[in-house]
């Protein structure tokens, strides 16, 4: 096993850049896992984690010769596992990367491999999940990290909340929506209506902009609206945690929490207040 915080040598295997504020991100899916998992192991028979753009599971923080692991690896670190990991990535040399750490350093993990597109493999990843029956539960935590709103289908989240899941999303807020604003309000532009599910968003971002708000906040406000529609709680865009660029303390993105339980709101909560690198999640 390799400690998520100790200092990590060079493998061989490709190991993409982030910029310094993703460890940021990567511990506050950590720290959800952690507390999900532990909380809910002698509650549920099966408790899953998803990963739909998993990445290589290593990331080296730009700038600097620090290498982290990455969200799957993190995921595993926990001390109480989930049942089985499911990881899902598009790019071929990052999954190959991220098969050969596991089986690696994880040989005892029971960890599924999709390689594709997340939109595109939902039956496959639904696949992977245990077959229901009466006498095994399955809960399940989704982490989704897409670069981009275009990376991301509100069709492929509807059809995974067919599952009992919570979901923590990344929501470009500043680094695409605003900075894309002209582009993505074109009206041939389908990147917010896949991304909402909706093409409703359109009218409705006429009246909040005629009511002063800003474009990053409508669209997280939005996207919440249409989770509650798949019964997910409310909460979710006052609790959303605003990551920024260390160099600049630039406005990034949001991470958005989404449960149908108010236990899984508490929990995201109290994570958001040990994010703190030097503080444990000691739940």
């Amino acid at each position: 096993m390799v400690a998520a915080e100790s200092q990590l040598n060079d493998d061989g295997l490709i190991t993409p850049e982030i910029g310094a504020w993703g460890e940021h991100k990567y511990r506050l899916a950590q720290g959800y896992a952690q507390v999900f998992a532990t909380a809910m192991k002698r509650k549920w028979d099966q408790r899953i984690y998803v990963d739909l753009f998993a990445g290589s599971g290593r990331a080296k923080i730009e700038g600097t010769s620090q290498i982290i692991l990455a969200s799957p690896l993190r995921a595993i670190e926990i001390p109480d596992r989930f049942t089985r990991y499911i990881f899902c990535e598009k790019d071929k040399k990052k999954i190959e990367a991220l098969r050969a750490r596991v089986s690696r350093d994880y040989k005892d993990v029971d960890t599924r491999f999709v390689a594709g597109d997340a939109n595109a493999s939902v039956a496959e990843i639904l696949g992977h999940f245990p077959a229901p029956s009466r006498s095994s539960k399955t809960l399940a935590f989704c982490f989704a990290d897409p670069y981009s709103l275009e990376n991301l289908k509100f069709e492929t989240v509807r059809r995974l909340s067919s599952k009992y899941i919570d979901f923590l999303i990344l929501i470009p807020t500043e680094m695409d929506a605003n900075r894309n604003k002209r582009r993505y309000c074109q009206p041939d532009n389908k990147t917010l209506t896949h991304f909402f599910g909706s093409e409703a968003w359109r009218e409705a971002w006429k009246d909040a902009e005629m009511r002063g708000e800003p474009f990053w906040g409508f669209v997280l406000k939005f996207y919440a609206e249409q989770m509650q529609k798949l019964n997910y709680l409310d909460q979710a865009a006052e609790q959303a945690e605003l990551v920024r660029s260390l160099e600049k303390n630039l406005r990034l993105y949001r991470l958005a929490f989404f449960s149908r339980n108010a236990l899984g709101t508490k929990f995201w909560d109290e994570v958001r207040k040990y994010a703190n690198p030097q503080i444990s999640f000691g739940f």
